[in-house]
């Protein structure tokens, strides 16, 4: 799975008690109320996503902001994400021509009272789909705090020197290169019936394409062994051929301690054989990519 951290091209906050008066070239960003009913404050920010390579799959987007003031009294308060729904500049914006935002949120965090200081990451992967297939408009979005009361929140902004709390967003994604198959559960049959092995379904090899199985033993049991074969078929009952030894796989009391084979043979398919004294089982996640 690749990554990729985003900086924003445009933030700006802007203030009700100011609503004709543009801050896109201030350090923080603040949101909900400050002083007073009419004293609310709102920030927007707006991130290019084409570092994503075309055809991928956006498994998680977060954005993560830095509080540095941090007023909220009492109970806590939540900090909202909406998309936006028009277009704005960084510094035109104001309060008065701010842009139409939808209503429901597209994430939200909880900000308790507390040390003004600390990061805050919301998950809004569904909007960041949206803004990658084309489906949502990219306008940016807008952070909404408590219009209530006074509780005040202010993050950092790209005007601010120090550039680790900037905002960011994080993007986690598989491209067209790299296909995730279904996690499978095997079970070792009993060896009073049968032979104790049990095959994985065959994934498709191909003339530049490996595939990797990580196998993990989800029992108790020590004499649980794992080999790749690979074959010309992907029925089940064709025959396949070894690659390598038997891989010994430790039990389940040893946390993250799990094995990957991974083959480019050339080959139609392959698959995970695994072995053990019948009734253990065996989790495997299938992967291939493409070379």
């Amino acid at each position: 799975m690749a990554k990729v951290s985003i900086l924003p091209f445009q933030d700006a906050y802007v203030s009700e008690w100011y609503a004709s008066q543009n801050f896109g070239g201030e350090i923080a960003l603040f949101v909900s109320q400050y002083l007073k009913p009419g004293d609310d404050y709102r920030s927007l920010l707006q991130f290019n996503v084409d570092k994503i390579p075309p055809a991928s799959t956006i498994e998680e987007a977060t954005l993560e902001l830095t509080i540095y003031r941090n007023e909220v009294s009492g109970k806590p308060i939540n900090v909202t994400v909406h998309r936006l729904l028009g277009s704005w500049n960084q510094y035109s914006v104001t309060w008065n021509n701010q842009p139409k935002a939808k209503s429901t949120p597209d994430g939200v965090v909880t900000i308790f009272s507390g040390p003004p200081d600390g990061k805050v990451r919301i998950d809004i992967t569904d909007l960041v789909i949206g803004w990658y297939d084309g489906s949502i408009p990219n306008h940016g979005l807008l952070l909404k705090g408590n219009e209530r009361n006074n509780n005040l929140v202010g993050f950092r902004s790209t005007n601010f020197e120090d550039r680790e709390v900037w905002p960011v967003l994080h993007i986690k994604f598989t491209d067209e290169k790299l296909k995730i198959y279904d996690q499978e559960t095997l079970v070792i049959p009993d060896p009073s019936q049968c032979a104790p092995l049990e095959a994985s379904t065959p994934i498709p090899l191909g003339a530049r394409t490996k595939a990797t199985f990580l196998v993990k033993n989800d029992s108790d049991c020590e004499h649980v062994r794992a080999m790749l074969q690979v074959g010309h078929s992907d029925n089940p009952l064709d025959t396949f051929f070894d690659v390598g030894s038997w891989i010994h796989l430790k039990p389940s009391g040893y946390p993250g301690e799990a094995v990957a084979l991974s083959t480019d043979d050339a080959a139609e398919y392959a698959r995970v054989l695994v072995r053990g004294q019948g009734g253990e089982k065996v989790l495997v996640w299938p992967r291939s990519y493409e070379l």
